[in-house]
């Protein structure tokens, strides 16, 4: 039985009956299975993807973290194992210290890249492609580029470390043995900094923690998924059902799951060192902090290769470690391979439940906001190109779900409905494959397309229920007690751009979970079980980058929370300022000669016309993508073309919608620029607000 039919078994099974994933807070998780030998692959150089026995998936995060840090025994990248005890043992000093461990993940996640780099471009060896293909030279020339860079980046981080370390000049370059952590943290937050301000590193951990912790299972998750892919279309290769081109597209999707699946790994340990290190007390040793930072039990890492390259057994592994009042050390081991976790021990008794600080994830909920813009009286002047409601044109009206709710009663639109007559969705359906978003928005003028895709982008519905506290931008600049009300707008938009982003992600899993159905249909055809596979990989990878955009989001709010004094609150602000998307009138004919002879105002007068333009021209791209997924979706189903074309014109209309997001961004911020220059220093914030957006 082929191997893409074996997989697509337990997939059917556990999405057949209701045809859409599990909620975005409970991500499919992969049971522990034995971890295939490395050696024996890397004697071999590379085996063929579909030789890989499907029986061995899942693996679980820790030993995709070990394989990745492995390196075959002929590979160009060499070096003397160094374990992250020896590299702290170097100095004694608490900020070198850091900055040898965020070098030291550094290493890691560069030879992690060269290592998956490598694995990408031995795929595409004709031997493993299904024979000689003069289509993938490109693709092959590509990854021995890329091959190439991430050499240099691994031996540049290699060279780093050794600094910081005080490798002896003549010695040979250093490889981490040690793994990096993959498990949940405990901080015992509460009760290290009871009656004290916490340091503003620390604040910012607590949050982000749990949130990069799930983001990992997320992304091993889409990991394992991709390689499902891979093997599924690799046996359809064989069996002459698709192209050699099919083989590598899928290739270079493994090739970014792990990528990003390291990278957020490494960030995670950074930030737990930046936590940890920033606590712990000045008397702790080296083996106290990497048993703080990694866990005792996770500082023996397995052999690098077959030639015993890295078969270095550390001498902190395993080993009892001293306690003394109030130095970090590990929580009791727990079940599964979770035990041993590193945390932090706290100070005194009292402490809270385990499992109080345990990743969460809050399922999406509804946060709609309303309103009217009108038009403001200022000197400077944004442009309203249509005062019509702000609230979200019809594309929303029927985008029913279990999670999301539809505009309330009185709004007054007719909806588009995407089946025929009476086909109708029921409550809680998800939108049908070839559901058009935005297709009222192609006769809109660029002006008007701009406004409306802007307000719907940025209506608050797919945002966490615990996402934080709304606050408008006059109330943010009421509350700027610094001066810089510059750097506060930037923020201010920066936070509203990542909001946004997440509401994208979240509607592209929608996208991908109503081609469920359809994909099902063709299950009986000869490409039907990698299709299905395909499919599956998308979703996971598109619900892992809604992690990865949770961890972002957080980042910016606390940036904008210590700005405007509100670091401290439970709640850190949401920004709900719509950006403004329409013409700006920068009234030069008012301003004073000194002024537009500076190079500050001549550069925002020649470039904010064009940003506005810029706007515009985005917004039609992410209208033009979405006619371009809805047609390949029912070209699909219609069974004209294959399931990837479908998958990649929603991550084309996903990519179009980041694209306009960031056009918008940089169009607000250089409007502020503008208006602080030629606006007094002491202009109101309510009147310095109506000289950058039209508010409700």
């Amino acid at each position: 039985m082929p191997v893409a039919g074996m997989i697509l078994g337990w997939i059917l099974l556990g999405q057949a009956s209701d045809a859409v994933l599990p909620p975005l807070s409970e991500p499919p998780r992969k049971e522990p299975a034995v971890l295939q030998s490395l050696a024996a692959s890397d004697a071999a150089r590379a085996m063929p993807p579909a030789s890989i026995d499907a029986s061995q998936n899942p693996r679980r995060p820790p030993e995709l973290v070990d394989e990745a840090i492995r390196l075959p025994a002929d590979s160009a990248l060499t070096g003397r194992p160094l374990t992250l005890l020896e590299a702290l043992g170097s100095t004694i000093e608490r900020r070198r210290q850091l900055e040898i461990v965020r070098a030291y993940w550094r290493l890691v996640e560069a030879a992690a890249e060269y290592r998956f780099s490598l694995d990408h471009t031995r795929q595409l060896e004709p031997a493993n492609i299904g024979g000689e293909d003069a289509s993938l030279r490109s693709d092959r020339a590509e990854a021995a580029a890329r091959l190439q860079e991430a050499n240099l980046q691994a031996v540049r981080a290699q060279f780093n470390l050794a600094a910081l370390a005080r490798m002896s000049i003549d010695a040979p370059l250093p490889l981490p043995t040690d793994p990096p952590h993959v498990g949940a943290y405990r901080t015992y937050f509460n009760e290290l900094f009871a009656g004290r301000t916490p340091p503003e590193t620390a604040r910012l951990a607590e949050k982000i923690l749990p949130l990069q912790r799930r983001a990992i299972d997320d992304q091993a998750a889409a990991v394992l998924a991709a390689e499902d892919a891979l093997l599924a279309v690799a046996d359809d290769r064989r069996g002459g059902r698709v192209n050699a081109a099919a083989v590598a597209s899928c290739s270079r999707k493994l090739l970014h799951r792990r990528q990003t699946f390291i990278r957020l790994v490494c960030d995670y340990n950074r930030a737990i060192a930046d936590y940890g290190l920033t606590v712990v007390g000045p008397t702790a040793s080296a083996r106290e902090l990497v048993a703080m930072l990694i866990g005792p039990t996770r500082q023996a890492a397995l052999p690098r290769s077959s030639d015993n390259r890295g078969s270095v057994n550390p001498t902190s592994a395993n080993e009892p470690i001293a306690t003394p009042r109030g130095v970090p050390t590990l929580a009791p081991p727990r079940e599964g391979w979770r035990a041993n976790e590193p945390t932090l021990a706290p100070p005194r008794e009292g402490l809270q439940p385990a499992g109080k600080n345990e990743p969460t994830l809050a399922p999406p909920r509804v946060q709609p906001r309303y309103g009217t813009p009108n038009p403001p009286e200022a000197r400077l002047v944004p442009v309203d190109p249509q005062a019509e409601s702000s609230s979200p044109p019809e594309r929303i009206a029927h985008k029913p779900s279990h999670s999301f709710s539809p505009l309330p009663p009185g709004e007054g639109r007719q909806p588009i409905s995407p089946l025929p007559p009476g086909e109708g969705q029921g409550a809680g359906a998800s939108p049908a494959a070839a559901t058009p978003l935005y297709s009222a928005l192609r006769a809109a003028t660029p002006a008007v397309r701009a406004k409306q895709l802007t307000v719907a982008i940025h209506w608050d519905r797919y945002l966490p229920e615990d996402a934080g506290k709304p606050i408008g931008l006059e109330e943010c600049l009421l509350r700027d007690g610094g001066g810089d009300r510059l750097a506060t707008i930037r923020a201010y938009w920066l936070l509203r751009r990542r909001a946004a982003q997440y509401q994208i992600l979240a509607e592209q899993t929608e996208f991908y979970e109503a081609l469920m159905p359809v994909v099902l249909q063709h299950r009986n055809e000869p490409t039907g079980a990698a299709d299905m596979l395909r499919l599956n990989a998308a979703q996971l990878a598109a619900r892992a980058e809604l992690g990865r955009s949770r961890v972002a989001l957080v980042e910016a709010q606390f940036a904008l929370a210590l700005r405007i004094g509100a670091a401290d609150e439970a709640a850190w602000p949401l920004a709900s300022t719509v950006p403004h998307s329409g013409e700006y009138l920068l009234k030069l004919d008012a301003q004073p000669q000194s002024l537009l002879d500076t190079w500050p105002v001549r550069r925002l007068a020649a470039t904010i016309p064009g940003q506005s333009e810029n706007v515009r021209q985005h917004a039609a791209a992410v209208v033009e993508a979405e006619t371009a997924r809805v047609a390949a979706a029912e070209k699909y189903r219609l069974g004209s073309i294959a399931v990837d074309r479908v998958l990649e014109t929603v991550a084309a209309q996903t990519e179009q919608t980041a694209a306009f997001l960031d056009s918008l961004t940089d169009y607000n911020r250089s409007i502020a620029e503008y208006a602080l220059t030629v606006l007094p220093p002491s202009t109101p914030a309510d009147k310095l607000v109506s000289a950058l957006v039209i508010e409700p």
